[in-house]
């Protein structure tokens, strides 16, 4: 009698396909964090490069017209340089740095559809409904995404600005810096001409590069902002003025509620940047809650005119300098003595600066060692 054999096929156990999905596991572990910081400096990368080419166009406004940019305007200002503009709301809105530098940026097209609205000195950014026959509406004109605005680090820039009259704004994430003054004071020339308050591009005023006394590459240009919590917050909005939407100010010793950059007061969290609609029922997030996720503000807040410069890159920001030339700068730079000073004349008297405030301010005279910036 004949017995025919089987050879057993080779193959792993139940234990052997464990072990071998463990290390699997393990592997991808360890190389997930690599990974994700590849992305990163490569999301960082992009941040950096976004900045210079804003610089540059800036720098490429202020060849043309002698002068950088304004930070902002306000419809209906009057020309009197020793009165404080108006408060800054999505309402009252002119021409902003960015729309300003929109020929330098290959968007002179976006540019012209600006100006043939604000040939008409009634008119305003924040106009919602006014057309003109054959040109999209200024609603249309302010909504659009330009990938040039935008750091892709950030997530929330992909939700747009919507107001009151439930029109939408485009997201940026780049800022103008006013000074360590509030923006409304920035537009007063007492305020403007201290060099402890000044930086480069204020409400309606701005300087030269000459007029930089620490030297162009010592002094920030534009850094880094975050796009709002949601659609009702404004911060992070390119054709919107103001300290919040397009630009950083009072973010120095001048007050102290956001001192530096990604500033966060846990001890006090109704404290942060001060911008319009920063409310608890518009928002939808409690005041510890936006501390959580690095974009604190002050409750109540009808107005833009404090904010500082924040970002979701792990532990700083990027900036610009007025040289065109960017870098990162740590959230442990060098902070000063906070002062609540109300008085313009009195920031003669002050001396007690932080590296920070020194990147910030253009002409308080003083120079910065690279390794302060560490």
């Amino acid at each position: 009698m004949k017995f025919r054999t089987f050879n057993r096929l080779a193959g792993f156990t139940l234990v052997e396909l464990l072990v071998v999905i463990t290390i699997i596991g393990m592997i991808i572990g360890m190389l997930l964090p690599a990974v994700n910081s590849a992305r990163e400096a490569s999301r960082g990368m992009q941040c950096r490069n976004n900045l210079k080419q804003l610089a540059l166009a800036s720098l490429g406004y202020e060849q043309t017209h002698e002068m950088l940019p304004p930070a902002c305007t306000q419809s209906g200002t009057v020309p009197n340089k020793k009165t404080d503009v108006a408060a800054m709301t999505p309402l009252n809105q002119r021409e902003n740095w960015i729309i300003h530098i929109l020929p330098n940026l290959d968007q002179a097209t976006l540019y012209e559809e600006f100006v043939a609205y604000l040939k008409d000195n009634t008119k305003g950014i924040g106009e919602s409904f006014s057309t003109i026959t054959g040109q999209p509406s200024m609603a249309d004109i302010r909504s659009r995404e330009i990938s040039t605005f935008l750091c892709p680090t950030d997530r929330l820039n992909r939700t747009p600005y919507v107001d009151d009259s439930g029109n939408s704004w485009g997201r940026c994430n780049y800022a103008a810096n006013i000074g360590t003054g509030q923006a409304e004071k920035m537009g007063n020339i007492s305020w403007w001409s201290k060099p402890n308050a000044k930086g480069v591009m204020g409400p309606r005023m701005s300087v030269r590069i000459t007029d930089i006394k620490d030297g162009a590459s010592n002094t920030i240009l534009i850094g880094e902002i975050r796009a709002g919590v949601n659609s009702s917050d404004p911060r992070g909005t390119w054709a919107m003025g103001g300290a919040g939407p397009s630009a950083t100010a009072k973010n120095g010793f001048l007050g102290g509620q956001a001192y530096g950059p990604n500033a966060a007061d846990p001890a006090n969290p109704g404290y942060g940047d001060y911008v319009y609609n920063c409310k608890q029922a518009l928002l939808g997030t409690d005041a510890k809650e936006r501390i959580r996720i690095g974009l604190p503000c002050q409750e109540g807040a009808m107005t833009n005119v404090q904010a500082t410069n924040r970002s979701l890159h792990p532990g700083g920001v990027n900036v610009a300098f007025a040289d065109g030339g960017a870098r990162f700068i740590p959230n442990t730079v060098a902070l000063g003595t906070v002062s609540n000073i109300t008085d313009a004349n009195a920031l003669d008297k002050f001396s007690e600066l932080g590296v920070w405030d020194r990147l910030v301010l253009s002409s308080d005279g003083q120079s910065i060692d690279a390794d302060a910036l560490q």
